[in-house]
């Protein structure tokens, strides 16, 4: 599952110094326009002068109001300080590492050791020095692509682009008096449009001190309103390193672990009981996820106290999400204090997995702990830390944490290298949509299905690949799937695609998010003929819970020759009536026997029932 955050605390709006002087129409160079627009703002040396800057003001997002402080120190030191209802955030960077203290007290270290993350840093600090004002920087380029109106004000448009990576800047400047009316921004995936407007004079300097961020993910606006700017203030030593942890908020019932907690690992996702206020439920573990996760209607059921309503980014779209407090809970031998989560509508999620969730366990829980997870024996330990020492003989890997998620290295079909998302919320290992168009894997012959995340329904397309080497071991035939038809935008332009459990549970893994990462040992289970479905049918559970419904049937496999139909409920197999054989999970594992079993269903159909008759087979061709 991909990672859900609200915008703000992925990045604060940029810092807007911009001019209120009126020039003549009809410029056709670039670097004039930016020429004018320096000088209007009291010169390209008075900004390159401010070295230094504070600024705080009130900030609205989803229904909630809340206050935004921050300081900065070209070219790139930062502090931010977010309070939003029941979220309390401080972020920053010293130069050198990435920090996060999350509401629930968490500090997370982030190094700038991989390359995505390098390049951003340099064009960051390029920018910061205005290296872009210069037509002759071998880095950055900056073009005029016409005049747009923006809000009723005629604009030029300027787009800045450089050499390094893929991000860009679009300007929307006023044809009149030059001030900054609109920046889009593309970082990668994440990209949004900011506007400004109540521009004040401070120092000799044009600032706008009122912003609007509308991210394209989502389209739910952000709005700060500056009540406050100094430029070059004197900052104190130290106010860009991190802060210090706040106490431990969880406890062992014995020892620093708990030890080989049983954990269900049904269709690829794995499911560890959860006790909240005496109620023991599944929940997902999942590394993909920004920060633990609770169903809305198990938030009803224990009381919570939701707040806020929020758009994120899930699986397959927007996610609308409120955040809440849930109380005490119990994970194995570990003990917890109230924490703050998101609370999400998650139930049609449920219902095409088939089991009841009542939440997911995501980065703030998994990064308090190493965590061994077992995929062969079904058993998953957590470890203080502090403490941990690993002693086998398992490959080290070098990890980039990014946003909360890990980044590994991985190489498909001998040739594909790159970095790909390390998530153990992804049933499958599945390519960016582009990529794979891109390298012809679109054109592979393979199955196609239907894929459900956080956010809406998306197609699939699977197929079956040679090899994929992974910390230092080759698996072989794996079978890889990808968005089918769509741009498959989750994923950044430095990402080959997502690696998930279809991988992983050939390995024992343990996640350390305190250095940076994943120790990787082979499993008793290595390289083994997993089974995989033989019908073509994509099934959830019934909104009654007393059928299955068929959600898809795929082109050209032996559901499709059976004669099944998108919206058919199941009624039996083989005489036995579908609650009685398990429900939906029991069935989906039926459907992974042995290629030339057979068995007689019972459909109904436009309230009609019919008997169809199902043979198993091999949908990718033999091992």
């Amino acid at each position: 599952m991909r990672s859900w955050m609200p915008a703000f605390l992925v990045a604060i709006v940029l810092v807007s110094v911009l001019p209120v002087i009126s020039w003549g129409e009809g410029i056709t160079d670039p670097y004039v326009v930016l020429q004018k627009h320096f000088e209007a703002s009291g010169s390209l040396e008075r900004l390159q002068a401010e070295r230094t800057f504070y600024r705080e003001g009130t900030l609205s997002l989803g229904g909630m109001e809340g206050t935004v402080k921050e300081w900065g120190e070209k070219p790139d030191r930062s502090r931010v300080e977010v309070e939003l209802g029941p979220i309390r955030i401080i972020q920053g960077d010293d130069g050198e590492v990435s920090w996060v203290l999350d509401s629930n007290g968490k500090l997370q270290r982030t190094t700038k050791k991989d390359e995505a993350a390098r390049k951003r840093a340099e064009v960051d600090r390029r920018f910061a020095e205005y290296e872009h004002a210069d037509p002759n920087s071998d880095v950055f380029t900056v073009t005029l692509q016409g005049r747009e109106e923006v809000e009723g004000t005629d604009c030029y448009v300027l787009l800045v682009t450089n050499n390094i990576n893929v991000d860009r800047t679009t300007w929307f400047i006023d044809a009149e008096d030059f001030r900054l009316v609109k920046s889009a921004h593309i970082r990668d995936v994440e990209s949004a449009d900011i506007f400004y407007g109540d521009y004040r004079e401070v120092d000799g300097i044009e600032v706008a001190f009122r912003q609007t961020e509308v991210p394209h993910q989502t389209g739910q606006p952000q709005k700060v309103v500056w009540a406050k700017y100094e430029s070059n203030p004197v900052i104190e030593a130290g106010r860009f390193e991190p802060p210090e942890e706040g106490a431990r908020d969880f406890e062992f019932a014995s020892g620093n672990a708990a030890l080989d907690i049983p954990f269900r690992f049904i269709g690829n996702h794995l499911y560890i009981p959860v006790t909240v206020n005496g109620k023991e439920r599944l929940w997902i573990l999942d590394s993909g996820a920004g920060m633990t996760v609770v169903e809305k209607a198990f938030a009803d059921e224990i009381g919570l106290e939701m707040e806020g309503d929020l758009k994120g980014r899930g699986a397959g779209g927007a996610v609308g999400a409120s955040f809440a407090t849930l109380p005490p809970y119990t994970v194995g031998g570990i003990r917890f204090q109230g924490q703050t989560v998101a609370v999400i509508e998650m139930a049609e999620l449920v219902r095409r997995l088939g089991l009841d969730v009542a939440g997911i366990l995501g980065y703030d829980f998994l990064s308090r702990f190493v965590t061994k997870v077992d995929f062969a024996n079904e058993r998953v330990s957590f470890y203080d830390p502090d403490s941990f020492r690993y002693s086998g003989e398992g490959h080290d890997l070098d990890i980039h944490i990014g946003q909360g998620v890990f980044e590994a290295a991985a190489t498909l079909d001998g040739e594909h290298s790159g970095v790909w998302l390390f998530d153990l919320g992804a049933g499958t290992t599945h390519l960016d949509g582009a990529y794979a168009r891109r390298e012809r894997y679109a054109e592979k012959d393979g199955v196609l299905g239907v894929g459900h995340g956080a956010g809406n329904e998306y197609m699939l397309k699977s197929v079956r690949c040679d090899s994929i080497r992974f910390a230092g071991h080759t698996v072989y035939k794996p079978i890889v799937s990808f968005h089918h038809g769509g741009t498959g935008t989750v994923f950044t332009s430095d990402r080959i695609g997502v690696l998930g459990n279809s991988l992983f549970r050939h390995f024992v893994l343990y996640l350390d998010y305190a250095h940076e990462r994943v120790i990787v040992e082979k499993g008793e289970k290595f390289n083994h003929p997993w089974p995989r479905d033989g019908s073509g049918l994509s099934i959830a559970r019934s909104a009654a819970g007393s059928a299955v419904d068929v959600l898809y049937v795929s082109p050209g496999t032996p559901a499709e020759e059976a004669g099944f139909q998108r919206a058919d409920q199941i009624r039996s197999v083989d005489g036995v009536e579908v609650k009685d054989l398990g429900g939906v999970v029991a069935l989906r594992e039926m459907l992974k026997g042995e290629p030339g079993t057979r068995y007689e269903f019972v459909v109904e159909r436009d309230g009609l029932e019919m008997p169809l008759d199902l043979e198993l087979a091999d949908l990718y061709g033999a091992d």
